[in-house]
């Protein structure tokens, strides 16, 4: 009795799944504190590609006021600033131990024990420093409507790329919520029909040529990535997801930059 009493409750789909994908993704306070089931994590996995949509509209709309105070630059950094504050910076951080990791060469038990180390070293704080200067220099060369296509196509492109990465491989800690997160087989799926979705609304809007450039190299990237993480570890974190989307994030900023 207690045990049914204390279960988590059904999913509502949508309703449950995308305010827990905002939870994951930023520091926005959209969910009450009770548990969800299983099946509600994996299936916010879904709608990460929409909370990277929303969070570039949120940085369109800062810059647009920002515009009327400050010149491109100094717009440029407090827009990367915002995205690294609401977002909890919980994906450089990501960034940060695998860098760490990768210097721990082909000692995979080594790796995996610098993946769970919260500190961050040598290796980590040159790839957060590299990653902020690249964001804050690309977006510093983009001004009107490629400015805001950047700047809403570079975070769903990096939150499309995490269930992407993810998709198929396996979960490297036995527990935690990524074992839940990962949980579903059809994830990467369905987050695809809902980047795409949004992709569509924004070649619609124009700038078709850079958006599909950027999409390219964002697949090209979470391939890659698959590859280099399942020949290198056999399988992904949380931190390697996140680290994923932080290099995708970066090089859609760069080419639509270019």
């Amino acid at each position: 009795m207690n045990d049914e009493a204390s279960a988590p409750p059904p999913s509502r789909g949508f309703l449950d799944e995308f305010p827990l994908a905002v939870s994951f993704l930023t520091i926005l306070p959209v969910i009450d504190r009770s548990p969800a089931s299983e099946e509600t994590v994996a299936g916010s996995l879904t709608w990460f590609p929409l909370v990277g949509f929303l969070l570039g509209l949120a940085l369109v709309g800062e810059d647009w006021i920002l515009a009327h105070i400050f010149a491109q630059v100094i717009r440029s950094v407090l827009i990367v600033i915002s995205l690294t504050v609401v977002t909890g910076a919980v994906h450089l951080d990501g960034l940060a131990d695998t860098a760490d990791a990768l210097g721990a060469g082909r000692d995979r038990d080594r790796a995996l024990d610098i993946l769970r180390d919260s500190r961050v070293g040598t290796f980590g704080a040159s790839a957060i420093f590299f990653d902020l200067t690249l964001k804050i220099l690309a977006l510093s060369t983009l001004a009107g409507h490629r400015r805001y296509a950047a700047l809403i196509v570079a975070p769903m492109l990096a939150r499309w790329a995490m269930p992407l990465i993810a998709a198929g491989l396996p979960y490297l800690r036995e527990s935690g919520s990524g074992s839940a997160l990962l949980s579903g087989s059809n994830l990467g799926r369905r987050a695809s029909v809902v980047a795409v979705f949004t992709l569509v609304v924004m070649l619609m809007l124009g700038a078709m040529r850079p958006i599909a450039l950027a999409t390219a190299v964002a697949i090209a990237i979470v391939l890659a990535m698959r590859l280099f993480y399942r020949r290198w570890l056999g399988g992904v974190t949380g931190d390697l997801i996140g680290a994923c989307g932080e290099l995708v994030e970066i090089a859609v900023l760069v080419t639509m930059a270019s």
